[in-house]
């Protein structure tokens, strides 16, 4: 039986959740905008609001036909409401990781009534992965966003205790949700579902399960959100169907082109940190959803442990790994945990706490070594800024690990669940926000604003060249384009239909840069050195470890 301390002392769940939602916003400005991901999807919904063109995307006025637009409408959405800035750009994970959260714990209390769902919130809020994917630009917590709506409105759509048409609306919710994860990150947004609803009916034998789909209305609504953009979009780049479906899907998917290589255990300590400080209880947890039984014909549990096992293989078996890949995996699991967690050995309950306890010991080691590791790493001189932050993470953590011991010692199971997953979110917001003192290692906020301010705004008709090398987030800051030279990187495809924005060398380059009267460029400084011994007329404006920017007037 669950405790009773959620229905009868709800308060400290509304205080929970309120500190939750102010720390889940607090950072998105705090830091410099990294690359390349983050400067390239900021830049390209920046693109798009200039141009006023939403159909093609577009990164550095090339053409960047790899992912579907609605990340690019929500944030050039936001950059128009808002303006142009770190919070703004970083605003689509952070909402769409917040509204996984309430959906998840919504989704708790409807399979069963009078369940933990805030604690659910909390515990989903709390874990290292989940967290930090919903604070980085990526495309990878919106895709999450939409996958665990379209998992759950499927899953809500099978309860015993609904009328068919309240079964359909959840269904049709589902097939939209699906759309909406095929407009965020591609084709993955139906496959994901459909090799779920494959393993399950074949290891279930629930071949109704197909049959309540409602595939007409579902197809029809799913065709009315997602063939627009496609059919818009090809009508206007003929190159897109072979270069999106064949070359970004199939190719990407099987081929180890995309220099994102790994063994086939890459994500196994991804999860497991990403669960964190959940890790060491989720197993029992899921051991026991697998042997749960049937509810009306529908094994929730199962279908859950099945959702996470498909999207953890999928991306094991593709040539092409990046650790947000599992990310629609966490919220299955963490349900998972929430439901059967009262059922878990006293040990078990305890081993969170436990965890947080640990964490923080590492991330204290961590601080610790960082001193006899700044000789070796390029951010040498801002260790000392970053250990303040690391230890204050460290500290958090672990009070809240022993807050949390001591509370499941006193039989309060949610209230310390609630404790060690606050603890865990303020921990990690403490540990990310302190990374803004490395910024100038991987951003070029620093630097672009040394020369355009915080207006984001550069001469917007002088040649900016970018010189064998691409930060990303640089166009973002100047607030317009670069002139590509001597690199293309993933730009190629784009640069092929487009070739008149590209620079082929730096000789070409030169050549340009003598003729004109009024020119930028910005290049590595062991580059600068080397032409500067050639000739090269111009000064410096600003520069950094990283970066040159040279004027030519």
């Amino acid at each position: 039986m669950l405790p009773t301390l959620f229905v009868s002392r709800p308060r400290w769940i509304a205080y929970a959740l309120l500190v939750c939602v102010v720390v889940w916003f607090a950072g998105l400005e705090y830091r410099g905008l990294f690359m390349p991901d983050e400067g390239r999807y900021a830049d390209i919904a920046r693109e798009m609001l200039d141009s006023n063109d939403w159909v093609t995307p577009r990164l550095n006025g090339i053409k960047y036909l790899e992912k579907p637009p609605l990340q690019y409408w929500a944030t050039a959405g936001a950059f128009g409401l808002f303006g142009v800035d770190e919070w703004t750009a970083r605003l689509w994970p952070a909402v769409t990781g917040l509204l996984c959260i309430v959906f998840t714990a919504f989704a708790a209390f409807r399979f069963a009534p009078g369940a933990p769902g805030g604690v659910t919130a909390l515990m989903l809020a709390g874990s290292w992965g989940f967290f930090l994917g919903s604070q980085f630009l990526t495309l990878d917590m919106g895709l999450t966003l939409f996958l665990t709506a379209a998992m759950l409105g499927f899953a809500l759509s099978r309860r015993a205790d609904i009328s068919p048409g309240v079964q359909r609306n959840w269904m049709l919710l589902a097939w939209a949700a699906a759309a909406c994860a095929v407009l965020s990150k591609g084709l993955v947004g139906v496959v994901i579902p459909g090799l779920v609803l494959a393993v399950y009916v074949a290891l279930e034998r629930e071949l109704s399960a197909l049959r309540r789909l409602h595939w007409i209305p579902g197809l029809s609504l799913f065709a009315a959100i997602v063939l627009p953009w496609f059919l818009l979009v090809q009508n206007r780049n003929p190159e897109f169907f072979h270069f999106f479906f064949v070359y970004e899907h199939f190719e990407r998917y099987v081929l180890p082109d995309h220099h994102r290589p790994g063994p086939w255990w890459y994500f196994v300590p991804v999860v497991l940190v990403g669960l964190w400080p959940w890790t060491p209880a989720v197993p029992a947890a899921v051991a026991k959803a697998w042997s749960a039984p049937a509810v009306s014909g529908f094994r929730l549990d199962r279908f859950l442990v099945i959702w996470a096992a498909v999207v953890i293989v999928f991306f094991s078996a593709s040539h092409s790994k990046l650790p947000g890949y599992v990310l629609p995996a966490l919220p299955a699991i963490l349900l998972l945990f929430a439901r059967h967690y009262p059922a878990l050995s006293a040990r078990m309950r305890r081993a969170p706490a436990l965890a947080c306890i640990g964490g923080g010991l590492v991330l204290a080691l961590l601080a610790a070594a960082l001193p006899a590791w700044s000789e070796r790493v390029s951010w040498k001189a801002f260790d000392a800024g970053y250990l303040i932050w690391l230890l204050g993470a460290a500290l958090v953590l672990s009070a809240a690990g022993f807050v949390a011991l001591g509370l499941q010692k006193r039989s309060r199971q949610e209230l310390s669940f609630a404790v060690a997953g606050l603890g865990s979110l303020l921990a990690v917001q403490l540990a990310l926000s302190g990374t803004h003192v490395l910024d100038a290692n991987y951003s070029s906020e620093r630097l672009i604003e040394r020369i355009v301010g915080e207006n984001l705004r550069f001469l917007p008709d002088a040649p900016f060249y970018s010189v064998a090398s691409y930060d990303q987030s640089v166009p973002f800051y100047l607030g317009r384009s670069v002139t590509l030279v001597g690199h293309k990187d993933e730009l190629a495809p784009g640069i092929a239909a487009e070739p008149g924005k590209y620079v082929g060398s730096v000789d070409e380059f030169l050549v340009r840069w003598r003729e004109d009267r009024e020119a930028f460029a910005i290049m590595a400084p062991r580059l600068y050195e080397k032409l500067r011994g050639e000739g090269l007329p111009g000064h410096i404006l600003v520069g950094d470890a990283r970066w040159i920017i040279v004027a030519r007037r």
